[in-house]
Parts: structure tokens; C-alpha cells; sequence
């Protein structure tokens, strides 16, 4: 079970607010912009739920949401600070909607002088029994509290403090006593994920160490070394303590993460992102991490302003610059990143997040993405000088030894164009590529991929008919295109012909480009290579939505490729890129 919306009323900072949610939800924007406190919402609701399924309700009138199952759920209960919940201060009360994918809505309504009520909204008829909430909203919800440096010398304590701290800012306190009571089976799955994370570090079962006090003792191993979890780094700490609540959370889960990325190394954040997503059916991550940020697809991500009515769900990989913008993030750190990594890819837009999906989809180490290689922007073919002259002002001014590829979009230019190019680039010491397609978008431009997303995520019936007129559409929006593609590509062959021999025959070059364009346009690759990619998906995306109701993502689209789907030159840049970059990345 899913949350599908999250609406506040009078709640905290927003009047009113809404959070349409999807399965991977990451909550960005700037500071007190809300994301924390969209969390805490969530924080709420646990406490709340996890009381009122364990108490018989009344039934009570609740207006317009008619007689519904009611719980009073004791502000004690709730671990987030209720005396400011209302919006401005008011004299009024605070609201939280909670809607489920089944249609059920749970409804907490906030008064800091009382008590929490608690409604269950249902087109079923509300009943006092306790398994009724849990059978009509089964949330299974997992938060991670505050996390804080364990203790040094912890002191061997109950297991019901053990549980009444599990959940909140006092679990750091317990960390090891709930190791102690958890069997080697357990321990063992929890290591692992401790060890995915830290390779080579091989935690060791609790221990009691016996005297005037009986204290907990957690060691853990690295390399030779034999230390106590508490002489770690608090990183590490916080990694451990983490995977602790993780190993709470299964595949019915709604994991909350409130910015993880503050103790963690961009690898871990990497790590941290990839475990989530296998392990829980839902999670909402607050961040501002650039690095779980490009890591997530676009549509994951959400912008939470104060002064909008609803959050903002970056659609395509162009709204991207708004979130740079909205974080505060700047160049600065991208060349503090660099002088990390040794290692810089040039890329044009933000094509490297479509690359490392199809890098994924390959079976290869999503390396364009990871934090091993500093992807820095290059506005095409003309800015190849700044490619060319990066290793050499790292090494004059920095004295750091860079290595540097780059690549770049084809757009309408000629083989031979193309092959000069890399020669060129090649002499000047860069190592570069230029994609075999016009623009990386081309890649999604496989109609039996397009077809098999329509399929999967329409919630309509569909006929063959209906999938057919997708393929058929791809091929409309392609031949339309025909024109432009030809003079373009013709414009470019004569320019670069002409520049090579200025006395060439400028008709002939014309009937000699003619010619061979129209023997190659009989071809569909052909076709779907040199056509303008973005565009074109852009249209078939936003007429897929109109005429199917069906959300056509790049994403959606490279799960359905297969290798034979893409371009054989693609695969080898980027096996290529790999190996130039080195097994590390």
C-alpha cells in the first residue's frame, strides 16, 4: 500500500498544500522551504497510526466525510513538537489528509492545547474494532528519526525501553541493546548492509562487558584492525544507524528519510539511494544533495516552495536547472568535486543522465552518474577549446593531474565532418566521442519500446489497434521531419565540402548529397538516428498523455530497450569511457 496524495490544511508554514506522490518521492528546494516539515507530517501520522491500531474506535460525524472510525491519540505518543503545528499561530486547527492507494484517506487533525483526532475516511462502513483501521489503511510506515553519536559506554537496559526509544531522537542510545536482542540471522542481514556500504568492515555481535555497571560492547572489524563501533567516525556511525531502521522496512513499506546526505559521502548517498529503492514499495527523501538528486529520475524529484499550493514534480530532464537554482548549488562545487575525482566527463545539456540509463540498462556500472567522474557542461562542437585546455590549466595552476573525455551531440553533421573532429581532438590530447545519433534522445525512439510502456502503464484496456497507432504516430512525427532533416544535413555536407575544397561544384555536391540521402531515408534506423530526437519524443510524449492518459518518460522507455535496440557505436563509447576512466569508477 502507497500514499498516493499528502494534503496539509492550516498546517506549519503552508495554508494549504498538496504532495502528489509516486513511489520514489525526493523533496528538494531551499532552505525552510518545507521539505522537513512535509517529513514531519509523515512522523506524525506513524505516532498516530501506530497508536490508533491498537485501540477500539468511536464513531462520530465528521461533516462532509460523514460518521467515521474516531481515535484521540495522546500528544505523548507523538514525538514531533506539537506546540507550533498551526499555520501563523492562528486560532484554528491544523489538518493532515493522508490519501492510500485504495482510495482510503486518514485524516489527523492538529490543536496544540489537545489531543490529536483521528478519522478514517472509507466507502466502507466504519466499525469500532481494532483491525478495522489496519485492514482499511494498511500504511506500513518506517521513519528514520534524528540520529545522534552513540554512546560510549552503554549501559545494558530493558526491552521495553529498547522498544519505546526504537522510533525516535533515543534510539542512538540503545543501538547496540537492540543488536543484543536480535537473532545472528538478523545481525547478519544488517551486517551486510553495513558492509555494502563500508567494503571490508565486518561488524561482530554484541557483547555484555560484566562490573559495577554491565555495559554493551559492539566491535567491529577493518582490515587487522579490531575497534568499538563508538571510536568510528560519526559517518559511519550515522551509516550503521541507518541500515538499523532500514532492516525495519520490507518491500510494504513507506520508508521517511529526512536529508541523509549531510554525514554521508557522495558514494554512500549512491549507495544509501540504491538500497532504498530495492528494499521498501515507497520511500520520501528530503536533500540537498546533488548527487541523490542527479542519481534520481526526473520525475522522482519535487520541488517544495512555501508560496505554491502544491509541490512542483520535475517532468524532464530541462527543470533541472530550477533545482540547481533552488538549492543554491553553483559551479564552485562542481570544480571542488573535480579536483576530488582527477577524472571530468564533457557533455552537452544534461545528456548524461539518459546516458548512464542506458549505461544501466546495459548491465555496466552506472559510472556516469556516480561521484568517481565530474560531469561538466559544454555548449557543443564550438566551446571544444575549453575541452581541450582543462588537464592542462589543472596541471599548470593546480598541479592536480586531470583526466579528461568529452562527449559531444552529432546534430546534422556529415560522417566525414565527424571523423575529422575526433582526429583533431584527438592530435590536441582529448579523448573524445561524438554520439552516433543527432542528440541522445534519438535512443528512445524504438516503437516497440514506446509500445510495450503504453501497455505496461495504462490503466485502460488496450487494444492492438490502439498500440499500433503509437508505432504509427512515431513514424508520422519522424516523416514530418524529412524537410528539416534534409536541408540541414545538406547544408552542413556542402559547408564542410566547400571548406575542404573551395573550388568544388556546389550542384553536383547537392545532387551527390540528394542522392544518398534518399537511399539511406528507406532506412527506419536511419531515419530514427538523424531525426531530431527531442523533439520528437517531446510531441509523442505530450500526445501519448492527451490520447491515452499514459506518462511517457525516458526512464519508462530504456527499461523496455534491449542492447539490440541500441546503436552498436553507443555501446562501445560507452564501454570505452569505462575503460579510459578506469576500473574505480
Amino acid at each position: 500500500m502507497q500514499i498516493k496524495t499528502l494534503d496539509f490544511f492550516d498546517y506549519k508554514s503552508f495554508p494549504r498544500f498538496t504532495i502528489s506522490a509516486r513511489t520514489k518521492n525526493v523533496l528538494v528546494g531551499p532552505n525552510n522551504a518545507g521539505k522537513s516539515t512535509s517529513l514531519d507530517a509523515l512522523r506524525i501520522a506513524f505516532d498516530a497510526l501506530r497508536f490508533a491500531k491498537r485501540r477500539t474506535a468511536v464513531l462520530k460525524s465528521h461533516g462532509e466525510d460523514g460518521v467515521c472510525s474516531t481515535y484521540s491519540v495522546p500528544q505523548s505518543v507523538i514525538q514531533v513538537d506539537l506546540r507550533y503545528c498551526v499555520h501563523n499561530f492562528e486560532d484554528q486547527k491544523a489538518k493532515i489528509v493522508l490519501t492510500a492507494t485504495n482510495g482510503n484517506r486518514f485524516v489527523i487533525v492538529l490543536d496544540p492545547s489537545y489531543d490529536l483526532e483521528c478519522y478514517l475516511v472509507s466507502d466502507t462502513r466504519a466499525q469500532k474494532g481494532s483491525t478495522y483501521l489496519r485492514n482499511q489503511f494498511p500504511l506500513e510506515i518506517v521513519v528514520v528519526p534524528t540520529l545522534s553519536p552513540l554512546e560510549q559506554n552503554e549501559e545494558v537496559v530493558q526491552h521495553e525501553t529498547i522498544e519505546r526509544n526504537r522510533f525516535g531522537r533515543l534510539a542512538s542510545r540503545n543501538f547496540r541493546n537492540f543488536w543484543l536482542h536480535k537473532t545472528r540471522e538478523e545481525f547478519e542481514e544488517f551486517s551486510d548492509l553495513v558492509e555494502y556500504g563500508w567494503p571490508g568492515t565486518r561488524l561482530m555481535r554484541p557483547e555484555i562487558e560484566r562490573g559495577d555497571r554491565n555495559i554493551v560492547r559492539m566491535y567491529f572489524r577493518d582490515g587487522p584492525n579490531v575497534r568499538e563501533v563508538q571510536w568510528s567516525g560519526f559517518g559511519f556511525q550515522v551509516w550503521m544507524q541507518t541500515m538499523m531502521h532500514l532492516t525495519q522496512a520490507d518491500s510494504r513499506s513507506v520508508l521517511v528519510l529526512d536529508e541523509p546526505d549531510i554525514y554521508l559521502h557522495p558514494d554512500l548517498q549512491h549507495r544509501l539511494l540504491r538500497i532504498v529503492s530495492q528494499r521498501v514499495e515507497q520511500f520520501f527523501i528530503a536533500t540537498h544533495s546533488t548527487e541523490i538528486i542527479n542519481a534520481a529520475d526526473a520525475g522522482d524529484v519535487l520541488i517544495v516552495r512555501p508560496s505554491a499550493r502544491s509541490a512542483k514534480r520535475i517532468r524532464t530532464d530541462s527543470n533541472y536547472p530550477e533545482i540547481y537554482s533552488a538549492i543554491g548549488s553553483s559551479e564552485n562545487a562542481q570544480f571542488a568535486r573535480l579536483a576530488r575525482t582527477r577524472k571530468v566527463l564533457y557533455f552537452e545539456g544534461f545528456d548524461n543522465r539518459l546516458l548512464s540509463k542506458v549505461s544501466k540498462s546495459l548491465g555496466g556500472i552506472d559510472y556516469l552518474s556516480g561521484s568517481s567522474v565530474t560531469l561538466m557542461k559544454t555548449d557543443g562542437f564550438s566551446n571544444w577549446n575549453r575541452v581541450t585546455t582543462t588537464a592542462w590549466v589543472f596541471k599548470e595552476f593546480f598541479e592536480l593531474d586531470v583526466q579528461v573525455a568529452a562527449l559531444f551531440d552529432r546534430d546534422y553533421r556529415s560522417d566525414e565532418e565527424i571523423d575529422e573532429f575526433e582526429a583533431d581532438m584527438l592530435k590536441a590530447g582529448a579523448f573524445c566521442f561524438v554520439l552516433p545519433c543527432k542528440e541522445i534522445e534519438n535512443v528512445l525512439l524504438v516503437p516497440k519500446a514506446v509500445r510495450a510502456v503504453v501497455q505496461k502503464y495504462t490503466n485502460s484496456p488496450t487494444t492492438t489497434a490502439i498500440l499500433d497507432s503509437v508505432e504509427n504516430e512515431i513514424e508520422e512525427l519522424i516523416d514530418k521531419s524529412r524537410d528539416q532533416v534534409f536541408s540541414q544535413r545538406m547544408g552542413h555536407f556542402i559547408q564542410y565540402s566547400l571548406s575542404n575544397n573551395p573550388r568544388a561544384n556546389t550542384p553536383e555536391l547537392a545532387i551527390q548529397f540528394q542522392r544518398k540521402f534518399t537511399e539511406d531515408w528507406g532506412n527506419p534506423v536511419f531515419r530514427r538516428s538523424v531525426t531530431p530526437g527531442k523533439a520528437i519524443f517531446s510531441a509523442l510524449a505530450k500526445s501519448v498523455q492527451t490520447r491515452l492518459g499514459v506518462t511517457l518518460t525516458a526512464a519508462r522507455v530504456i527499461e523496455e530497450l534491449s542492447p539490440a535496440d541500441i546503436d552498436p557505436k553507443l555501446i562501445k563509447i560507452l564501454a570505452d569511457l569505462k575503460d579510459y576512466f578506469g576500473a574505480d569508477v
